[in-house]
């Protein structure tokens, strides 16, 4: 036999099967050359399919690959925008973590948070303490007042951060008249009224209805909230309240003209800036008609002066005026004034002093 025919043919080569060139095998086949998709099948599989390779080409970009990208390009910048907090993020801030997040807009509920129920207590602490303890502390109705002051302001921003934080911030001064105010004038009113065990109901009668009105000045700060209407009901009983109080206290506690024409003046600028303000189109022209109305009162302080009328009585007279001046020039503010209304103004007004008339006639006042 032949050394030809002592040779087993060669066999055929698979399609797949690398040539045999001599060299030493190398990861693609040929020497010295690396083809990561011939042969061994190093072709990245399509995104999102199993078995997909993590290298630097595979991963996928993230928000901070993407971003320098995405600042290149026309258009809004959705990865800065999805990283950035929006705006309601600092309303729900606060929320309960298993609680949903409270909206004012789209129903929103009542924003009974920590702060407010803190701020409640502190208050109606104060009011047992001035009622309970003898003598007396009046020095304690002032640390009473500057507290709610302080507590609502922060109570406010810490409720609604971005009206009172953003870039245009609100003023948060109106919000804060009405229940420094309150604080000032209930306690002052338990106390010339209630006897005996009493008054420790009625303490915590009005500690609550302090917290009532903390919660409708939060729920006033957005017009455009379900809320807003009964809340500003519950601001307006809660202010012609305080202001019956304080426009009586001057005959109770025998001031003197000057001094009750004063204080008379200064609440009815304070309860008028709170007031006014619904429906207000230049916050400047709100303040102006708050000092007329102070004005208006302080006069009409000094003729009753002259009048056979005090006491609670007086105090009634001087609200029914506060409430026709402060609702006709309320309504001129809010551009909705005309004769009609300004009837209806008139016509209770006078029926309320003629209800005082015939009380003081018949001697049941």
């Amino acid at each position: 036999m032949s050394p030809d025919e002592r040779t087993p043919p060669p066999r055929p080569r698979d399609r797949h099967e690398p040539a045999d060139t001599g060299a030493p095998e190398t990861l693609g086949g040929a020497a010295g050359e690396l083809d990561p998709t011939r042969d061994l099948h190093l072709t990245p599989p399509p995104r999102g399919a199993p078995g997909e390779s993590v290298g630097p080409a595979a991963r996928p970009p993230t928000a901070s690959s993407t971003a320098p990208a995405a600042a290149s390009r026309p258009g809004p910048n959705l990865a800065a925008s999805a990283s950035a907090p929006s705006a309601d993020a600092g309303i729900a801030e606060h929320a309960a973590p298993n609680a949903p997040p409270a909206r004012l807009h789209g129903g929103r509920r009542i924003p009974l948070s920590a702060h407010v129920v803190m701020l409640t207590a502190i208050t109606t602490l104060n009011f047992l303490a001035f009622l309970l303890i003898e003598p007396t502390p009046r020095w304690l109705l002032i640390f009473a007042a500057i507290v709610a002051v302080i507590g609502l302001d922060g109570t406010l921003r810490a409720t609604w951060r971005v009206p009172f934080s953003g870039p245009a911030p609100i003023d948060s001064t109106p919000y804060l008249f009405l229940p420094a105010l309150f604080v000032l004038a209930t306690p002052i009113l338990i106390e010339h009224n209630v006897r005996g065990y009493n008054v420790i109901a009625a303490a915590l009668g009005g500690g609550l209805a302090f917290g009532a009105i903390v919660i409708a000045e939060l729920l006033t700060v957005h017009q455009r909230a379900s809320e807003y209407g009964p809340a500003r009901w519950v601001i307006a009983a809660g202010a012609y309240f305080v202001a019956f109080a304080l426009f009586a206290m001057p005959y109770v506690l025998e001031l003197s003209l000057r001094t009750s024409i004063g204080a008379v003046a200064l609440v009815s600028v304070m309860l008028a800036l709170e007031l006014l303000r619904e429906g207000q189109v230049d916050p400047l022209e709100t303040i102006v008609f708050s000092f007329v109305t102070g004005l208006v009162m302080g006069e009409l302080r000094w003729s009753l002066h002259y009048l056979p009328i005090d006491g609670y009585l007086a105090g009634l007279g001087l609200v029914l005026g506060f409430f026709l001046v402060t609702g006709v020039i309320g309504s001129y503010l809010a551009r909705r004034l005309d004769a009609i209304l300004a009837v209806e103004y008139a016509i209770i007004a006078a029926l309320g002093v003629a209800l005082v008339v015939f009380a003081r006639a018949s001697g049941a006042a």
